[in-house]
């Protein structure tokens, strides 16, 4: 896929799924093949619990001067700024379920349409980023 039909689907995906956006911040659409992709935004004592029932993947979208200053537990590190951001998470098994998280919630937000526009059925993306996290008291691991 070229960098325009690439462009155009995360677009399309992005117009797919705003339309849908449910006061939850809940985003469920259906592929092509019918197949359910969920987009969640959750608070940090949501995303503690997705993190401990240990059944997907926590990804880190901040550069790694950030990531340096302290990450979460096991947290996979892919920078979005990075040209390749969407090689390094397209090695991660998209049959699992992804906890996204940045600094605030914004970068990670974008991330997560980038997930699912690569394949990635079940996002989550954490609300206010790491530093909701550490409001909330959990560990970050330096």
């Amino acid at each position: 896929m070229n960098f325009k039909n690439g462009f155009l689907l995360l677009a399309l995906s992005l117009i797919i799924i705003s339309c849908n956006q449910k006061k939850t911040g809940e985003s469920t659409i259906s592929s092509p093949d019918k197949t359910e992709i969920s987009l969640k935004n959750v608070d940090a004592v949501t995303f503690k619990k997705l993190v401990e029932a240990g059944q997907g993947t926590i990804l880190d979208v901040r550069t790694m001067g950030e990531v340096a200053q302290g990450h979460l537990p096991n947290a996979f590190a892919a920078d979005i700024y990075q040209r390749d951001f969407v090689e390094k998470i397209n090695q991660l098994p998209k049959d699992k379920e992804v906890y996204v998280y940045c600094a605030v919630g914004a970068r990670s937000s974008q991330a997560a349409q980038v997930l699912i526009s690569n394949g990635f059925k079940n996002v989550y993306n954490l609300n206010g980023g790491i530093i909701a996290w550490s409001r909330s008291g959990y560990t970050i691991e330096k």
